[in-house]
């Protein structure tokens, strides 16, 4: 059988876009101006997430001015920050409590709008995370003229040659998770679509606050006294200091490359059944499956000593998961990193079965009473992910952003633009809504044809 994967050479490799000048859009209506306060989860996740939208050419509205398209969005967009008033505010940091805090003070959010000359099939399968898209989301230094401390919410609207549309959302993550992105985009397109709000945004998150007493009850693996990691192990995912850094300017190690590993859901399937073959499991979902593959062969592709441990991380929802719920509609970070850290040997030596095992205790782990010890633990040691040495496995594949309607139908791909970060590996959706996946993985070209190899070995 072929390569499956579809490594980064393979991609587009320029895309020229002509970004018009930026301006900035408050809200429509007046809006409380206070400070937010932000978790721990919020905290250290204070980075940019930039995500595309892609739109084909609707035939139906051929004649459709694109300058009402464009006021359109912009109007709308004013209108969903009166609901979602914290999304025009500015990051600040909280002197006295030496904590970060959103500055509800109106400043906006940044709006543009931008053309390409080519058409949208020019740019390939979109469903493969391509660095150049990344000139289809604004970035920090289209903001400078307007301070120094960058926009929470950036939009650029890029129209093609063919008449489709690119929408480009850049958004800080310390505001909200992907559930709480998605909520966001679905109330923002039914807003443009000249309908009302679906779910109304509950952004205060004191639900998180630590205790004042700390009750700190478990070993909390999945984090790091920030007193302990040396500064050159400090990554964006580690430290608040990245929310006014410019993400764009962080490339990858000379000696990795990124590919794009496929998977069909009749794939996943067959993932599945082997896991339970030996009788070990009484159940194995998709994510099960999917995040102890990825574990156990990277483990094995990059050769790690048997004594060595092999840490995983991954994030747990946990709106379910607390005392009380968490309110529909909450707008912050309600995922929890939970993980999976045994000896490499073991790792690689027993069964994918071992592995699926170890995933679903490190989400068993992750309870009411866990989440509140280490929001103690956090705040007390200023604890960071303990992400040095292991990964980040990031799930996007099932959050419905294909759902995302603007008055010009449903984009045929919607999905992050990947950063740098080698230490992220990302499930993302491959378009179809089959049960399938890519894997997205950044690796050493000998390892990544082992790890090759290793995931469909099924």
């Amino acid at each position: 059988m072929g390569s499956l994967a579809v490594p980064e050479s393979a991609l587009l490799t320029h895309l020229d876009v002509k970004v018009g000048e930026p301006e900035m859009v408050v809200p429509a209506e007046p809006t409380e101006e206070c400070s937010l306060f932000l978790s721990n989860i919020d905290q250290v996740v204070a980075y940019v997430v930039d995500t595309v939208y892609f739109y084909a050419p609707n035939a139906e509205d051929e004649n459709v001015d694109a300058a009402e398209v464009l006021g359109g969005l912009k109007e709308a967009l004013g209108k969903v920050l009166v609901p979602y008033h914290f999304m025009a505010g500015r990051l600040k940091l909280n002197m006295e409590k030496g904590r970060l805090e959103i500055d509800c003070n109106r400043a906006g959010a940044l709006f543009a709008a931008a053309n390409c000359d080519l058409t949208l099939p020019d740019l390939g399968d979109v469903t493969y995370p391509n660095p150049v898209f990344r000139s289809l989301v604004l970035q920090g230094a289209h903001a400078k003229k307007f301070g120094a401390s960058p926009p929470l919410l950036m939009m650029q609207v890029t129209r093609f040659k063919c008449g489709g549309i690119v929408l480009g959302m850049s958004m800080n993550h310390a505001m909200f998770d992907g559930v709480g992105a998605m909520e966001f985009m679905m109330n923002f397109s039914s807003i443009a679509r000249g309908k009302g709000l679906i779910t109304h945004p509950l952004p205060d998150r004191t639900c998180f606050k630590p205790r004042d007493i700390p009750e700190i009850k478990y070993e909390h693996l999945e984090g790091l006294k920030f007193s302990d990691i040396p500064q050159e192990m400090r990554n964006s995912f580690t430290t608040a200091d990245v929310a006014n850094s410019e993400i764009s300017n962080i490339s990858l190690p000379p000696e990795y490359s990124y590919k794009v590993f496929p998977f069909s859901g009749e794939m996943v399937e067959k993932l599945k059944k082997k896991t339970m073959e030996d009788g070990t499991l009484k159940k194995c979902s998709s994510f099960d499956a999917i995040a102890a593959l990825v574990w156990q062969a990277r483990t094995k592709a990059v050769d790690m000593p048997p004594d060595v441990p092999s840490k995983m991380l991954f994030a747990v929802d946990i709106r379910s998961k607390m005392d009380p719920p968490l309110p529909k509609g909450f707008a912050g970070n309600a995922v929890f990193s939970s993980y999976c850290i045994e000896p490499a040997g073991a790792v690689k030596e027993n069964p994918l079965s071992f592995c699926v095992e170890k995933v679903q205790e490190g989400v068993a782990r992750v309870t009411n009473d866990y989440v509140r010890s280490s929001m103690d633990f956090t705040d007390t040691y200023k604890a960071i992910p303990a992400l040095p040495g292991g990964i980040f496995l990031s799930a996007w594949w099932k959050i419905p952003f294909q759902l995302v309607d603007f008055g010009f139908g449903k984009p045929i791909y919607a999905g992050p633009i990947v950063n740098a970060m080698v230490e992220f590996v990302l499930l993302l959706s491959n378009g179809k809504q089959d049960g399938g996946l890519n894997i997205y993985i950044a690796l050493q070209n000998h390892q990544l044809d082992k790890f090759e190899q290793l995931i469909y070995d099924i």
